[in-house]
């Protein structure tokens, strides 16, 4: 590996609908059907200023009429010349496939490092149930975004947790966890061998006054953190996560 860290930034975009009262003007949750295309090229703007090496994209738009039919992952990928994975984030194809807004809600991986392999699973329980797995060279990546109920959260990281046990490589989880109850509810990826690169407790949510901390990067003994730090940048209702590691093989 390089002497250089390679920086993951993880951020929760709210697709690019903004956050605070205008999200809710000129009625409650109205952000959700406005054009987002100026925000998402503030957002692309902010990110490549981070010089990233993986992007990890929560609630990104794969391309609604919000986007004016144009992916915000896919955008990302160009203005940063790195290649990209995007994926629906909900379980229900038939549903989400015949809502127009709903079948372009994803979470995306947008990369400059080489992908040797990609795919998407599907967790048991939950409607938001998309795992996006990636595999570099030297270590894979499961983006997720866990369900707010927290029965099938639960279910959710226990399912994790049975995957960290039975793997192979060096592994990262990162994504919007929704663990409302804080580090209790990791615990079992914990317990399945997996640190938290937050050791200060920060906190992502809401943006405008955090006090939640649902958006962690997760890894295994082989991956040293250098670096994690949360800028406050309100593009969206979450802050992103910086995250500058190197693998200790």
């Amino acid at each position: 590996m390089e002497d250089r860290p390679i920086r993951l930034v993880l951020y929760n975009t709210r697709y690019g609908t903004g956050t605070g009262w205008a999200y809710h003007a000129p009625f409650p949750f109205a952000g959700t059907l406005k054009t987002t295309m100026a925000r998402s090229s503030s957002i692309a703007r902010f990110i490549a200023s981070l010089e990233p090496d993986i992007v990890g994209l929560v609630e990104t738009d794969g391309g609604s009429f919000r986007q004016g039919g144009r992916g915000q992952p896919e955008y990302l990928a160009e203005t940063l010349g790195h290649s990209w994975v995007f994926s629906s984030k909900y379980c229900i194809p038939r549903i989400s496939g015949c809502v127009p807004v709903f079948r372009h809600q994803g979470n995306a991986v947008v990369t400059s490092l080489p992908i040797r392999e990609t795919s998407v699973l599907r967790l048991k329980r939950g409607i938001k149930n998309a795992v996006i797995e990636t595999g570099f060279d030297d270590f894979d990546l499961k983006l997720v975004h866990l369900s707010l109920g927290s029965g099938a959260r639960r279910q959710q990281i226990l399912e994790l947790a049975a995957m960290v046990r039975e793997r192979k490589r060096p592994l990262l989880i990162a994504g919007d966890f929704n663990a409302f109850g804080g580090g209790p509810e990791i615990e079992p990826l914990i317990e399945a061998g997996l640190k938290n690169a937050d050791t200060l407790g920060i906190r992502t949510y809401p943006s405008g006054r955090p006090w939640l901390g649902l958006d962690l990067v997760l890894h295994s003994p082989e991956i040293d953190v250098k670096r994690l730090e949360v800028p406050d940048v309100r593009l969206s209702d979450h802050l992103p996560v910086v995250c500058d590691f190197a693998l200790s093989l």
